[in-house]
């Protein structure tokens, strides 16, 4: 009778938890229950891949031994808690924390850590409100939701969680050519309203952040799952804000038609003269002054308003304008059929 997957898994961490040397793949078809199922070599070592590539999502790494994997065992220190307490307002954050994930790909490992935090809980901590009553009060008028929309996450959160390096092609800016790019991702980062993955450029030896929204096509995972692993002490957050541009202090001037873009109006600096020839009435325009803190942001905002704004300068805020209505334009045309390529 074959063995069920859950003992099989519940088998294998017995045998390599605390293991005093690492087991051979050899040993462990030979030595743990369910394996003896396999019918050749090749379903063998499909299983196992398939196990070990579980128990990492579980939480639980298997250690090879260094520069090659030859051999397993688990430390049981790699997925164990210790012992943990929290105020009322920590578990509330963490409450929240874990609702504003459920919608999306991650809302599954969100509400496992949450369990797992509970079980981990010393006892009289108010671990009750951790997914529990918070849920019911105070988060069902917080709506926390963080969206994951860009085409890569999922495959980029999947090579991140297994280990695996990555390839796609980049587009560096809106208009410009693709480059293909290997990466060994370390992680996954919101900053600023945008997703970032964070890692090893194999092709250029260093790290490098990439903007999700700017990879083009599929995202595909390369190598064996367990290589790529974040350097210790490595802060992604930090690593995404010294690359993501910085804010300057630059202005520009643009000329909004009357009535239009309250919301551009709202962020103006200055109101500057109203430009000579503009006619009375539904097609006044006025011209005003406006920080240009980060140029790509402030394009979209612009853009967004399409013909109600035009940009005046500097020059490269107008290029990166008409660069994003272009991008607009084009996959309409095309849908149109009107000839062009």
């Amino acid at each position: 009778m074959a063995t069920a997957k859950a003992e099989r898994l519940l088998n294998l961490v017995i045998a390599l938890v605390n293991s005093p040397r690492y087991r051979s793949v050899s040993w462990i078809r030979d030595k743990v229950a369910g394996y003896a199922d396999a019918t050749s070599d090749e379903a063998f070592f499909r299983m196992f891949e398939r196990d070990k590539q579980e128990l990492r999502e579980l939480g639980i790494p298997l250690q090879t031994p260094p520069g090659t994997d030859d051999g397993y065992r688990i430390a049981a220190v790699d997925f164990t808690l210790p012992q943990l307490s929290f105020t009322p307002a920590e578990a509330a954050a963490l409450a929240l924390a874990g609702r504003l994930w459920e919608t999306t790909v991650l809302g599954e490992a969100g509400s496992g850590a949450l369990r797992k935090i509970r079980d981990a809980a010393g006892p009289g901590t108010p671990t009750d409100t951790v997914g529990t009553d918070v849920e019911a009060s105070a988060a069902d008028l917080l709506q926390p939701r963080v969206r994951t929309s860009d085409p890569a996450f999922t495959p980029l959160y999947a090579a991140v969680r297994a280990g695996k390096a990555v390839s796609f092609a980049y587009r560096k800016e809106v208009g410009g050519p693709t480059e293909p790019r290997a990466l060994e991702p370390w992680g996954l980062v919101s900053f600023r309203g945008r997703w970032y993955v964070i890692g090893r450029d194999r092709g250029r030896g260093e790290r490098r952040t990439f903007r999700l929204s700017r990879i083009v096509g599929p995202v595909k995972a390369v190598g064996r799952a367990g290589a790529v692993q974040a350097p210790a002490g490595v802060d992604l957050l930090a690593e995404v804000a010294a690359s993501v541009e910085r804010p300057s202090a630059r202005t520009g001037t643009v000329r909004i038609r009357s009535g239009r873009a309250a919301g551009l109006r709202r962020s103006a600096l200055n109101q500057l003269e109203t430009p000579a020839g503009a006619t009375p009435g539904t097609d006044d325009w006025d011209v005003v002054e406006i920080p240009v803190g980060h140029l790509w942001d402030t394009a979209r905002m612009i853009a967004g308003h399409g013909p109600d704004v035009v940009v005046l300068t500097p020059p490269d805020l107008a290029d990166a304008v008409v660069r994003l209505l272009s991008g607009l334009a084009t996959p309409v045309a095309a849908g149109r059929g009107d000839g062009h390529e």
